[in-house]
């Protein structure tokens, strides 16, 4: 009898307040892909290379589960609260029958922990799933294709998962149940009473709507300009009018809708249907700012993280796989190995010495050049004033003993890269720089400099600058970097660097036929793994592939993570604060029943005030996510990624735009938990018939 009643009630809790339900799966699953980070394949793989960095990743985990228990404790003790004022007249009843108060707390504990399981094994086996499914997009994102997967499964996230949720829940319960222990069986007995609003006439509330949209456009104007960035305390005033500028806007909205609503033509309910709306704004202004902030971090969280992972998974720079440093023959002999034989092709070296000015050997016997680069500055002197000249005339002042690079050894990379090769005269030199200190905002002023018939004087002979900058990468990683280096015909070289000995980087690549069998990660680990027994020198790909793969991991897990927190609790809170405050206006829709209204209507008249509170508060935090994307890109988008910020700006708003989808299905649920809330209202369980 008693577990069959606790089974009855958690059933009808769950149908009634599925929105709840629904939030506390989410719960789990959330707690579980951020505690389970570590042993999934992504990061295991990561470690490998990224250890260092994947340590400081893994030491943000329990500062995010913190944060993500103390969020959600308060979305359950508001969830729970709005579920046990629902069933207080129930709980008066018990009492009145003569249920002593220890046994309804006991009741109402099993009730909770009972629902509390069935969450935890629901959201469990799903968690696992997403889990799965996200390091799979992730190295996708990462532009590695499939891993070599093996499902995992972390039972110390998943112990871990089950303690936090159950002590946020009980936790929570407890302050809950304090507030029916100290109630009186009248004030248990009585239905959900209205609020009173405290509507102030005239102008004040128009200038609190003004004043707070003067305070966002100022907000805004500062986002985009970038003042934001400029140092903690323009964050901090730029974040706090934004805030302030929100709350006063939907401070002054609902006197705002007198207006409108004296447009709309009277027919029907719409009258009825505007002033509920109305009044919900009025009574929720200080909710609806901060349900509406909490959507706009998670559009930001979200967008950023998506885009940036999406956009970074070029491999814009990537020639070569392996690079050696070392004897010619030594390297050739280790790589005849029979378990290395025919695995690398195209050996190849690049020749690079550098160009020491005048006073620059510091008593070195390398000999020294005269270098000039007076047609080059007052060529850049000629662009338009933009951050890509100030760069380049940055860079032009240390330009004074460049690195040169064999025309030879470099178009053996273009090769490898599958590129045209370069076509150079003895009178004749190219720009060269690493892909990571360029972008195409860059390369493009540097090309249009190159295009003014310039030249640069090497040893007082002129050498005519060719009208393209080059980017491919001649090492692996980073065994050498190059800000801003010549390319010259082997002759010159030779001629210039006559009995020095110059720098040669032996680079190859995986067997064509081996990456088309096993992707190109699975084919560069095979031979990492056989030239780790060697005792040859070299850099592989995949260190660079672990950084740029570590960002996209880092901005997804952590973006998406916190969007979906922030998601989740925003769109608790607003729907159940309007299913709240719509059965406490019971009343009024009996009195429309009464006065011949069919249910229908009424109920088409709850959907109209629905759409209508969603659409005030997730459309004032989508414009104002508009103005944040964009603001986030300026001001902390990784240098090789600021030439793609137009295209990492739409791309990030279109992914905003899919969590429009997200929030149609909140609102289509909590448009159909209204129906049913006012048809009980209407028609209470024992009058009905059907």
């Amino acid at each position: 009898m008693f577990f069959d009643m606790i089974r009855r009630n958690s059933k009808r809790n769950r149908t009634e307040n599925s929105i709840f339900f629904g939030s506390l799966v989410a719960a789990v699953v959330l707690f579980y892909l951020i505690l389970s980070l570590e042993s999934q394949n992504v990061m295991q793989f990561l470690y490998t290379m990224e250890s260092d960095a994947v340590n400081r990743l893994l030491s943000l985990v329990p500062v995010l589960y913190a944060f993500s228990l103390f969020l959600i404790f308060f979305l359950v003790y508001f969830a729970g609260k709005y579920q046990l004022e629902r069933r207080s007249r129930e709980f008066g009843i018990y009492l009145m029958l003569g249920m002593k108060r220890r046994r309804l707390f006991g009741i109402l504990m099993a009730e909770d922990m009972w629902n509390s399981i069935l969450a935890l094994l629901a959201g469990l086996p799903l968690s696992v799933f997403l889990s799965e499914l996200t390091s799979l997009i992730t190295s996708r994102l990462a532009g590695l294709g499939i891993l070599g997967h093996q499902p995992s499964f972390s039972l110390k996230a998943a112990l871990w998962t089950a303690v936090g949720f159950f002590g946020v829940k009980i936790l929570a319960f407890l302050f809950l149940s304090r507030k029916i222990a100290g109630q009186e069986i009248s004030s248990l007995m009585e239905e959900g009473q209205e609020e009173k609003q405290d509507v102030q006439s005239g102008r004040y509330p128009a200038l609190r709507f003004l004043a707070g949209l003067l305070l966002l456009l100022a907000a805004y104007g500062g986002a985009i300009a970038g003042l934001a960035w400029a140092n903690i305390f323009t964050m901090a005033l730029t974040v706090t009018i934004g805030t302030g500028g929100t709350f006063l806007l939907f401070s002054g909205l609902g006197k705002g809708l007198e207006s409108f609503l004296n447009k709309r033509c009277q027919k029907g309910l719409s009258t009825f249907t505007y002033r509920q709306l109305q009044e919900h704004v009025f009574l929720k202004h200080r909710s609806m700012a901060v349900s509406s902030l909490l959507i706009l971090m998670a559009l930001v969280c979200f967008a950023y993280g998506i885009a940036v992972g999406w956009v970074s998974k070029d491999d814009e720079g990537h020639a070569v796989d392996f690079t050696f440093t070392g004897e010619e023959e030594h390297i050739r002999r280790e790589l005849a190995a029979p378990e290395l034989d025919g695995m690398l092709t195209g050996l190849s070296g690049v020749k690079v010495s550098m160009l020491y000015a005048e006073g620059d050997t510091q008593g070195s016997e390398r000999k020294e050049h005269t270098f000039g680069t007076a047609q080059l500055t007052e060529a850049v002197d000629r662009l338009k004033d933009t951050e890509e000249k100030q760069k380049l005339s940055n860079n032009l002042q240390y330009f004074t003993s460049p690195y040169v690079i064999s025309l030879s050894g470099y178009n053996a990379i273009r090769k490898m890269a599958g590129k045209d090769t370069i076509d150079l005269k003895d009178n004749e030199t190219a720009l060269y720089t690493d892909a990571d200190f360029s972008d195409d905002r860059y390369k493009e002023a540097v090309e249009e400099v190159c295009r003014m018939d310039t030249y640069l004087a090497i040893d007082g002979e002129q050498y005519q600058v060719s009208g393209t900058l080059y980017t491919d990468n001649f090492v692996a990683d980073r065994l050498i970097t190059i800000d801003l280096g010549l390319i010259v015909t082997d002759t010159v070289f030779e001629r210039l660097f006559a009995g020095e000995e110059a720098s040669v980087y032996w680079n190859a690549s995986v067997q064509k036929e081996l990456v088309e069998e096993k992707g190109l990660l699975q084919a560069v680990m095979q031979v990492n793994s056989l030239l780790k027994r060697t005792d040859l020198e070299y850099e592989t790909y995949l260190q660079g592939l672990g950084r740029q793969m570590f960002y996209n991991v880092a901005s997804a897990y952590v973006s998406l993570y916190l969007a979906a927190i922030f998601l989740l609790i925003a769109n608790t809170v607003i729907s159940v604060q309007y299913l709240m405050q719509q059965k406490k206006s019971g009343k009024r829709y009996r009195m429309l029943m009464m006065l011949g209204s069919d249910s229908k209507a009424v109920c088409r008249s709850s959907d109209t005030q629905i759409r209508w509170y969603f659409a005030l508060t997730v459309g004032t935090a989508a414009i104002s996510s508009v103005f944040g994307i964009g603001s986030l890109f300026g001001g902390i988008l990784p240098s090789g990624l600021e030439s793609r910020a137009g295209q990492l700006f739409w791309t990030a708003l279109l992914m905003a735009g899919l969590l429009g989808i997200v929030e149609y299905v909140y609102v289509t649920i909590v448009m159909r938990a209204g129906r049913r809330h006012i048809l009980e209202m209407v028609h209470p369980p024992k009058e009905r018939t059907d």
